[in-house]
């Protein structure tokens, strides 16, 4: 839920958000070089903790924050890797730095470092101190994978310091994560160390259990050999416990029929050796029992493993018990109890007493003795131990409460910020809408005023041509009622006086008459056609375009076509408005833009669409028809979306414009 809050606050806030960017400065190729020189002699093993110091010192005068911490934590790792005596200095300054930068990832792979560190030390409460801290950091920044390994070392150092349950805690959240980010070998250690640590519970079945789900994981994990020779070992070691000496020696087996075993890992070769030759000599075999445990010995002390010598030389002293050479198992207890008192290895030394009080009981009180005081001092400081991991789990988690309770304070003033602004952008939006809508009704209002105008120049031009018929009509009339009558009347007049007078053969006066009565006719002909209709009705909205094109003053540059089939009087009006309103804005465009010679505009019917063309053809300039219109055309555009038509436009540059609509008439 929380994160789903963090989306919705996040898409409120994406862009006020946002900081400007910047170039971060870059450290100065000089200093640059110089620590780059000492770090490459320093991976060259050329006195490598003097030119560790001195790429130490360079980085140090870096100004940046941010590239001092890059180049902080370059050195850090190879300080690590040397176990050098600057690299608690280093470390430290990483880690103020990163503090100071708040750059969280980077503190956690300090973190990690120091505990690394304080580890291959053998301070394993330090170690454990910096491993919680990095899981912590790691767990802030949701890095799965890093926080995963953070607590596999806790649980590690734990198993190691026999706090099992809180080991076994820790380890079953790292099979889950482990599991969520894929990584298959991470996996196969915690089933691993989850076997082990249930081993030292005693919980036999749960550890074979765990041994044989850390084999299962090997399936995805690269390279397992090694892996799986150690896992049979462990469930040998389970076995052993049981006194299943049988299944024991056969896991033995398995671990040493690994291929090349010795030379990949004689730490491991030499346990399983000792081990299966142990087993042995615990199911009753003897034969060939000395001489492996022996090879198991020679290994160890070879490769200085100290651990391993002492619990050789143990089964060596068993082996001697066993067959009842006591002098020789006295002298190999003796030097496992030796051995594991120069290196601290208590598991060891309890066992050399136990045995040697064994071997010689005269002497046993104080060997029990000693065996008991250093058991139970043991038990306190593991207790300790454990004590203080508590502690430590305790303190974290309080940081952790804390930390959770100021997210939880930033979530409510996100939320709070976040309904403050939405409330302003609904006050906002609504303002908007209701100025669309404004703007809408305009736009309305002027449609329903277009159409009134055009009713208008219709009412106007139909008034303008009643007008024209009723004077032609008075002249007719007058015509044909005054000035016809009078010239008739002067002619019969003429006539009259011809015969009285008694002229006869008289051309001229013959001519005259005939000419007065072809003026009769001619003024008679004009009578008739003017006193009939000059214009059919649906012819009115053609006048009106023809009074367009005049006013545009293309009378000389157009030729104009009128489908004698296009009834316009039963065309809806706002149809023609539009269509007027078209033509003008098209003409007009080609007045202003077209630098035309040649006008074309035509209307016809297309009566199986059961639609108006109207194509209107240019020669002029053109236009690139690629880019963004011009008011012109998106009013043109506008209005035929007003009467649900459709419109081409083909232009070219220097071809001229040939923009076709169709409109339905219905």
């Amino acid at each position: 839920m929380k994160r789903c809050i963090y989306y919705f606050v996040g898409i409120i806030f994406i862009f006020s958000c946002q900081s400007p960017s910047s170039k971060s400065p870059e450290v100065n190729p000089d200093l640059r070089d110089s620590i780059l020189t000492y770090l490459k002699k320093f991976d060259n093993n050329i006195s490598k903790e003097e030119n560790l110091n001195k790429s130490f010192q360079f980085v140090q005068q870096i100004e940046n924050d941010s590239l001092q911490i890059k180049y902080l934590k370059t050195i850090d790792y190879r300080a690590l890797s040397s176990n050098s005596r600057y690299y608690l200095k280093i470390n430290d300054l990483g880690r103020h730095l990163s503090r100071k930068y708040t750059d969280t990832i980077s503190l956690a792979n300090f973190y990690w470092n120091l505990g690394d560190n304080y580890l291959n030390n053998s301070k394993s409460d330090l170690a454990y101190f910096a491993y919680n801290e990095a899981q912590f950091l790691y767990n802030q920044k949701n890095d799965v994978g890093n926080y995963a390994q953070m607590l596999y070392n806790l649980a590690l150092i734990q198993s190691q310091a026999k706090d099992f349950t809180g080991s076994e805690v820790n380890l079953i959240k790292v099979t889950e994560k482990s599991k969520e980010v894929g990584n298959f070998d991470l996996l196969y250690k915690s089933y691993n160390l989850l076997g082990i640590t249930n081993y030292n519970l005693r919980n036999f079945d749960v550890a074979l259990k765990y041994f044989n789900n850390a084999l299962q994981a090997l399936g995805k994990v690269d390279d397992p050999d090694l892996y799986r020779a150690a896992t049979f070992n462990n469930i040998g070691n389970v076995h052993e416990k049981q006194k299943n000496f049988e299944l024991a020696i056969k896991n033995y087996r398995k671990t040493l029929a690994t291929k090349n075993l010795y030379e990949r890992d004689p730490y491991l070769y030499a346990m399983a050796l000792d081990n299966l030759a142990y087993n042995r000599l615990e199911s009753g075999e003897t034969q060939n029992v000395l001489p492996d445990m022996q090879n198991a010995l020679e290994i160890r002390q070879n490769i200085k493993h100290l651990a391993g010598i002492s619990i050789s030389k143990i089964h060596i002293a068993e082996y001697y018990q066993f067959i009842g050479n006591t002098t020789k198992a006295v002298q190999f207890a003796e030097e496992a109890n030796s051995t594991a008192q120069s290196n601290n290895n208590n598991r060891d030394i309890l066992a050399s007493w136990q045995l040697l009080a064994d071997l010689q009981p005269n002497t046993s009180y104080s060997f029990t003795t000693s065996y008991i005081d250093l058991s139970d001092s043991l038990q306190v400081e593991e207790r300790k131990v454990r004590n203080k991991f508590e502690r430590i789990r305790f303190e974290t988690e309080e940081v952790q409460q804390r930390a959770e309770m100021l997210e939880e304070e930033r979530t409510i003033i996100f939320l709070i910020t976040s309904l403050i602004i939405i409330l302003g952008s609904s006050v906002f939006i609504f303002y908007v809408q209701r100025t669309k809508n404004r703007a809408l009704e305009l736009e309305r209002d002027q449609k329903v005023a277009d159409e009134k105008i055009y009713e208008l120049l219709l009412l106007q031009s139909a008034r303008k041509d009643e007008g024209k018929r009723e004077e032609r009509d008075r002249i007719a009339r007058e015509l044909h009622d005054n000035i016809l009558t009078e010239l008739y009347a002067n002619r019969m007049n003429l006539m009259f006086y011809k015969y009285k007078t008694g002229m006869k053969g008289d051309e001229k006066f013959g001519q005259l008459t005939d000419n007065l009565m072809d003026v009769e006719r001619q003024i008679r002909s004009l009578s008739h056609e003017l006193s009939n209709t000059y214009f059919d009705e649906h012819k009115e909205f053609g006048d009106l375009i023809q009074d367009l094109i005049q006013k545009q003053q293309l009378e000389r540059t157009h030729q104009l076509t009128i489908d004698d089939s296009v009834n316009w009087s039963l065309i809806a009006s706002a149809v023609k408005m539009h269509t007027y309103r078209i033509l003008q804005e098209a003409t007009m465009n080609i007045q202003k833009h077209a630098e035309a010679s040649f006008v074309f505009i035509k209307f016809s019917l297309n009566e199986s669409a059961k639609e108006i063309e109207l194509i209107i053809k240019d020669d002029g300039k053109g236009f690139n028809n690629q880019k963004k219109p011009g008011i012109g055309l998106k009013n043109i555009k506008s209005r035929v979306d007003e009467v649900h038509g459709k419109i081409s436009i083909d232009s070219k540059l220097g071809t001229g414009t040939k923009i076709s609509i169709f409109i339905p008439l219905k």
